[in-house]
């Protein structure tokens, strides 16, 4: 059987608290398995996120991926774009984008997402995975919920959306908000079809052994 062509997948990241858990998204889907290509945009409230979180001098896209201190394999597979760019290739249906993850996701952008209004790229791109059936996962970032919020999740998931809030994975071996975040990260990344490298944080049943298989990590070449 021929090997599968690699995937090209996007992340936008919007401007909701959690750059700590986009940073370590953005770290696990580049050096996965299976992966061609990531697409990656990040809004300006993103950015104004990330310095309060990450780094004060985090003033742009590219400063956003070189704080993530990518090895070299790895950060050869991102492509920036600019937010503000909707004549990108992602923003076009014919583009053979995977599938998407907006993480995190703020409550203003699951809005107009499940509104179908595409105001800059990463809300366009989110609109094409939509309308092309490819896989869309929010990682909505809100608590608690309003009806809002309640009825825009509701809309997104009949469009064809995946709604994934970043809770912490409690049945893990030895779990540590680090391992909290990675356990989604890996499940997220599985969903778009990548092979994240690491432990898989599959659950196999109480008993022996523990509930997750550990794994060498992959090397990225």
């Amino acid at each position: 059987m021929p090997a599968a062509d690699p995937l090209e997948i996007v992340i936008g990241v919007s401007g909701a608290s959690g750059a700590v858990l986009a940073r370590r998204f953005v770290q696990v889907v580049a050096g996965s398995g299976g992966l061609g290509r990531l697409h990656l945009i990040v809004s300006d409230a993103a950015l104004r996120v990330a310095r309060t979180e990450l780094e004060s001098g985090i003033d742009s896209p590219k400063a956003f991926v070189s704080a993530l201190e990518l090895p070299r394999a790895a950060a050869r597979r991102v492509a920036i774009h600019d937010n503000a760019d909707v004549g990108a290739s992602i923003a076009s249906g014919s583009y053979p984008a995977a599938g998407m993850a907006v993480v995190p996701c703020s409550g203003g952008t699951l809005g107009a997402i499940a509104h179908g209004i595409a105001r800059d790229l990463l809300q366009r791109a989110a609109d094409v995975c939509l309308k092309e059936r490819r896989p869309l996962v929010l990682a909505l970032r809100e608590s608690p919920y309003s009806l809002v919020h309640i009825e825009n999740m509701r809309l997104a998931t009949l469009a064809g959306a995946i709604i994934a809030p970043p809770l912490p994975a409690f049945y893990i071996d030895d779990p540590s908000p680090g391992r909290f975040l990675d356990a989604w990260c890996v499940r997220t990344a599985r969903r778009l079809g990548l092979r994240p490298a690491g432990d898989d944080f599959v659950w196999r049943g109480g008993g022996a052994g523990g509930p997750v298989r550990q794994r060498p990590p992959r090397r990225v070449r």
